[in-house]
């Protein structure tokens, strides 16, 4: 096997360089509130103003502002595993969509988001929490979680994915089993969520992985057609065809004519995410501005 002699030093850096672990059965800490007593009217309010701020998140003060919302919300109901969820889901966005160019604020965002992505998980699923308190290993966990969960994993692997990758190969390889077995979790149970999500995940993964650690050129392409063949108006997914499959491929054509149906189709050909689709718009122009470096 080409990298056996390197497997034994492997298996060192990935114990080393995981990156983070985090504590599953810690308890949130609300010093200044009484758990006895929640503002229930305060909460649904915070909310409220949250959810109308996410509306408007082509801005990413909006974005900001929505999360301190939704976290004064957390103050009040800390398992409250909706709003957990969107908590995880704003910071990775903010992170994707505006601070690619700024490495510390795109990271410490992630870090964020993968925080509360832990906490909502936790929510959303007893099974899930009751197994990693009695010292289950986490694949064995995420097994037990059940439909309601689904989004929960989903962005959690989704921002501690992203994290991974940009701290580097080692931290990368670290997390990736944990990873994949929170989205494989997530296509068992629901492949078409979000537009077929995530098979684009699996695209990526697939793509990006090095063959000794599982990457398959054939299955990244089956998991891109898959997301396609689910919802071919999610932008995201003809973008990352592009930036991680046709330049592992150096296959310029499929790059090019990917990129170009992305710029040619309108924001809104899917109302809920026409700020997701101008941000992917944005990245398929910075592609093909980087197109001479990438082939």
């Amino acid at each position: 096997m080409k990298y056996a002699r390197y497997l034994p030093l492997l298996g060192l850096c990935l114990v080393a360089c995981a990156g983070r672990k985090p504590d599953w059965t810690a308890e949130p800490r609300h010093a200044d509130r009484n758990p006895l007593e929640p503002d229930a009217e305060a909460a649904e309010n915070a909310e409220a103003t949250g959810d109308a701020l996410w509306a408007e998140r082509t801005d990413p003060d909006k974005i900001r502002d929505a999360i301190a919302a939704w976290e004064s919300v957390i103050d009040e109901d800390p398992n409250n595993a909706e709003v957990l969820v969107k908590l995880t889901h704003a910071y990775y966005f903010l992170a994707d969509g505006y601070l690619r160019d700024d490495e510390d604020a795109y990271l410490e965002a992630l870090d964020a988001g993968v925080r509360w992505g832990e906490r909502a998980m936790v929510a959303s699923s007893q099974a899930f929490a009751e197994a990693m308190a009695q010292g289950a290993k986490y694949p064995d966990a995420v097994a037990r979680i059940g439909p309601e969960g689904v989004p929960a994993m989903f962005w959690y692997g989704t921002a501690l994915g992203k994290w991974a990758k940009k701290q580097g190969f080692a931290v990368m390889l670290g997390q990736k089993d944990n990873i994949e077995a929170t989205m494989r979790r997530v296509l068992t149970l629901d492949p078409e969520f979000l537009g077929g999500a995530p098979h684009t995940y699996f695209g990526v993964f697939y793509a990006v992985a090095p063959g000794f650690a599982g990457g398959s050129l054939e299955k990244s392409r089956e998991h891109f057609e898959a997301a396609l063949a689910i919802s071919p108006n999610v932008l995201s997914t003809k973008v990352l065809w592009a930036a991680e499959l046709a330049t592992k491929e150096q296959d310029e054509e499929t790059f090019d004519r990917l990129l170009a149906e992305v710029l040619a189709t309108d924001d809104d050909v899917v109302p809920r995410i026409i700020p997701e689709n101008k941000v992917e718009k944005q990245k398929a122009r910075e592609l093909l501005e980087q197109r001479d470096e990438l082939f």
